[in-house]
């Protein structure tokens, strides 16, 4: 891909961990792109059922760039070490458990060509082809909708999906990559809003598919353990991420207000995801409904403390946009 008379080079990141029966899929799906990516750089952390090997192996074969990492700590920290091994002036983040589709660097290279795009994302869709997240913003409140399911984004900050999305590897660093406060949840919305607030627009391509199987990761193996520890990470993440960038247009009891509201009308991140499904289960005890809901407050009251010991306080926000890119 040429922009400007410049040859453009494409980094991909894939970050894993002990996914070895997804993860030779996916990366088969990115080897038969076309354009090819210039590299591929899969952050393993560390793996101990056959994917190192097979990392090592296809290192050696001169297919990837491995980035061995020495212990698990956030999906954030994971990809700031892709970030930092890339030398692609695009860089796309995709899920060890995604399939890209035919077309989709491409799509995401076409979105580019205006120097004014800082990321480029695309839809998501199940295994079995149905569109699970499309066009995405957020609103001050932290909350995702998405345009596919005839929800409303005017005034909203577009965003992309963490397993379908790419920047310009220039200014995510400048950015601050991925902010490693952010270890599940929210990590994503964090990286566009600081692209946005450098003045750089987050474009959405309708032709950069991605396929997602929402995998059982090892932290899931506890589904009891792993949902309360779900909520909690909801309340914490996403009141430090409104704290971090909108900190001074939005006060914190109006903030507690619109989360209350937003839970009764059960406006939530529009997806499909397995913390999804299982929150709205009806075979969930309801007693464990409620030491969800507890759960999630006590991490509302940890983020928006710990944005304040950070210093964070949303003195510089992103313009809102009224219509996505």
């Amino acid at each position: 891909m040429v922009f400007g008379g410049d040859a453009v080079r494409t980094s991909i990141v894939v970050c894993t961990f002990n996914r070895i029966e997804w993860l030779p899929q996916c990366l088969a799906s990115l080897i038969i792109q076309n354009p090819l990516p210039d590299e591929i750089i899969v952050v393993d952390g560390p793996s101990v059922d056959g994917t190192r090997e097979l990392l090592e192996e296809m290192e050696r074969d001169g297919v990837l760039k491995l980035i061995r990492q020495k212990q698990l700590d956030g999906i954030s920290a994971a990809r700031n070490l892709g970030l930092a091994a890339a030398t692609g002036d695009i860089v796309c983040f995709i899920d060890d458990d995604a399939l890209a589709q035919p077309g989709w660097l491409k799509a995401v290279l076409d979105g580019y060509v205006d120097e004014t795009v800082g990321g480029v994302g695309g839809p998501v869709h199940h295994m079995d082809g149905r569109l699970c997240m499309g066009r995405n913003a957020v609103s001050t409140e932290g909350l995702w909708f998405d345009e596919s399911r005839n929800e409303q984004t005017d005034g909203c900050y577009p965003v992309m999906v963490g397993c379908n999305m790419s920047f310009r590897r220039r200014p995510l660093v400048d950015a601050g990559g991925f902010d490693p406060y952010f270890m599940y949840h929210q990590d994503e919305t964090d990286a566009c809003l600081g692209v946005l607030r450098l003045g750089y627009r987050i474009q959405y391509q309708e032709g950069a598919v991605v396929w997602h199987e929402w995998c059982e990761g090892s932290y899931r193996k506890d589904m009891l353990r792993w949902y309360i520890r779900l909520r909690y990470l909801w309340g914490r993440n996403n009141s430090y991420l409104v704290r971090k960038h909108f900190g001074t247009s939005v006060p914190f009891f109006r903030y507690c207000g619109n989360r209350a509201a937003a839970f009764i009308n059960r406006r939530r991140v529009a997806t499909e995801s397995p913390g999804e499904k299982m929150r709205t289960d009806p075979r969930l005890p309801p007693f464990l409904s409620y030491v969800g809901v507890l759960s999630e407050a006590c991490g509302l009251l940890q983020g928006w403390r710990d944005a304040r010991l950070h210093r964070l306080d949303g003195s510089r926000p992103p313009e809102p946009v009224q219509r996505l890119a």
